[in-house]
């Protein structure tokens, strides 16, 4: 009795088991959701700003503390996949060993930690410690493999256009439509178009309301642009849109005696988004916006909108990046790179 029942435990681990196993032994070799282990490791130069010290680390381990940085480790693991390609092709466009450009600020070397010019970065440590804090000792550790498991899944993948690495800028929030470059920027970029952003309800500024005394509104645009003249009897007749993007954000306005540009006042009333509308109550000037960044390129919010509707990070990126194509980076550089 006992020989039949390790023939049949044989039988089935020959049978069943081991072709599963070596079937996805293969497929573990294939694909950019397998990991594409024939990948090479690439290291970038990293200025960290904080401590200000440089220093060289493997390129998939420094995505990981760009996404844990600049998208909430709860989104969807397919968000996260989008937003590691996308902050991996940010920095490959800057890596000098593949011939890349750095900013002007930094150019001995690649990439900073500082979020105003290049992109956001945390430590594992540190990441740890914010995860534990918001979601306990015993819930971090499913928050820190979504993020990890969101950079191996997608290593070494890339976006380009026409076979060239593009700038892959993306934002929090959109409020319903992205920008053309230009419409933000001085620039026309091809993979840069305004398209729709239907999901981001979710986002915690989607809408936002700023309130300010007509007097502290008027001194603080008189402070930031000179010659400007304001009645302050009559705020809303001071006030005309001259121009709006398709997405509803302001390209230029009149205040007063004096035409801006959106991103003017936004910089200068300190908002959330171009797309805002200022009233009067009484004697309070309220602004409320819409959307939250400069709204050029991938909406983080959309994103994670677009994967819970059951979309891959691929579809969430193409649909986000017009007519861009996902590569390896061995297929856009050769193997010693540039």
């Amino acid at each position: 009795m006992r020989t039949i029942v390790l023939v049949i435990l044989f039988l089935f681990i020959v049978t069943i088991v081991l072709p599963v196993f070596i079937t996805q032994g293969c497929d573990m070799l294939k694909g950019p959701e397998k990991g594409y282990l024939d990948e090479k490791p690439y290291e970038t130069v990293v200025y960290f700003h904080e401590d200000r010290v440089i220093r060289s680390m493997d390129l998939e381990e420094y995505i990981k503390g760009v996404v844990a940085a600049e998208m909430p480790a709860s989104f969807h693991r397919e968000a996260l996949k989008a937003q590691a390609v996308a902050a991996r092709t940010y920095t490959v466009k800057r890596m000098t060993s593949l011939g890349g450009s750095p900013n002007p600020d930094h150019p001995e070397v690649d990439v900073c930690t500082n979020s105003t010019h290049c992109q956001a970065w945390i430590s594992e440590e540190q990441f740890r410690q914010n995860l534990r804090k918001q979601f306990g000792i015993f819930g971090y550790k499913k928050y820190l493999e979504n993020v990890s498991k969101a950079v191996e899944d997608t290593r070494g993948l890339i976006l380009v256009y026409q076979d060239q690495v593009i700038d892959p800028l993306f934002h929090s929030t959109s409020g319903g439509f992205t920008e053309n470059s230009e419409q933000v920027f001085s620039a026309m970029v091809p993979y840069l178009r305004s398209v729709s952003s239907p999901y981001e309800e979710h986002s915690p500024k989607l809408t936002s309301r700023v309130e300010m005394k007509v007097s502290d509104f008027i001194r603080t645009l008189e402070q930031k642009f000179d010659g400007l003249k304001i009645n302050s009897k009559d705020i809303p007749s001071e006030i005309e849109v001259l121009e709006l993007s398709r997405g509803g954000k302001i390209i230029s306005v009149r205040i007063g005696n004096k035409t801006l540009s959106g991103r003017e006042v936004r910089a200068a009333l300190d908002l959330n988004s171009t797309n805002f509308k200022i009233g009067c109550e009484g004697d309070t000037v309220v602004i409320t916006t819409v959307g939250y960044g400069h709204g050029v390129g991938m909406s983080q919010y959309g994103a994670d909108g677009m994967a819970r509707m059951g979309d891959s990070y691929d579809k969430i990126l193409k649909h986000y990046y017009t007519g861009v194509n996902i590569k390896r980076i061995g297929e856009v550089f050769d193997v010693t790179g540039r």
